[in-house]
């Protein structure tokens, strides 16, 4: 009697360890080895995105969250860098990229940016958003953060050639900022209010077009671990 109870705790204990890696499994999948991380920051496109669905997709892991009504997110998951960002929200989809945990945001401005790296690599916005956990080119180069920069100055330039305006931080992607506040958000407003964003935050065709222009102009070279690539022209004549 005493052999069979010792059996059965054995089996059950075994199953019970058994729906605790199915568990995990589910949660994190291969990421089970990846350090915890936390990625955050604002989704806008000059009105708050509140309430949009925040969807990060990283070299190995992934996690969702929703931002609150102010558009700030805050997503606290395993995973290793770097991670492409999709903020959706009825007609809304808006791109954006993380080296890895830290604060990045989710704008027309990101979305500029996200059009210009892929156009640096190569592709295009759905290849990158795509190919991010299997091109290791891809990964190499959204990790570096002196690509990251350089991308940001090449849309400030290419906004100021077409608009005449020059953004309150050229750090639009990782600088924190509150919507209905001057700086990133006042831009935002501002370039609503001149036809260079749409109502769902798309870009104009002509700042897409000269993203891209730029992007393709100034490829990022090396596939190692120090990718390198120019801020490139204006994209604009």
């Amino acid at each position: 009697m005493k052999l069979f109870c010792l059996r059965a705790r054995r089996a059950f204990c075994l199953g019970s360890i058994a729906v605790a890696i199915n568990v995990l499994t589910a949660c994190g999948g291969d990421s089970g080895s990846s350090p915890s991380g936390n990625i955050n920051g604002t989704a806008a496109i000059g009105a708050p995105l509140g309430g949009a669905a925040i969807q990060a997709t990283c070299k190995n892991g992934s996690g969702t969250t929703t931002a609150n009504a102010a558009g700030v997110y805050s997503v606290t998951f395993r995973f290793d860098g770097p991670c492409t960002l999709t903020a959706t929200s009825g007609s809304v989809v808006i791109h954006s990229v993380a080296a890895g945990p830290g604060t990045y945001n989710l704008t027309p401005l990101t979305e500029l940016l996200v059009a210009y790296l892929a156009a640096q690599l190569g592709t295009t916005v759905n290849g990158l958003l795509t190919g991010i956990q299997n091109n290791t080119s891809f990964q190499s180069a959204l990790s570096n953060r002196t690509v990251l920069t350089n991308a940001e100055a090449a849309v400030a330039q290419i906004i100021k050639k077409l608009y005449g305006v020059n953004l309150s931080s050229t750090a639009f992607l990782s600088t924190a900022f509150v919507t209905g506040q001057p700086g990133i958000d006042a831009d935002l407003d501002k370039f609503a209010s001149m036809g260079a964003i749409d109502a769902t935050g798309k870009p104009s065709t002509a700042l897409l077009n000269a993203a891209i222009a730029a992007g393709a102009a100034a490829p990022i070279r090396g596939t190692g671990g120090n990718p390198t690539g120019g801020t490139g022209g204006t994209g604009a004549t």
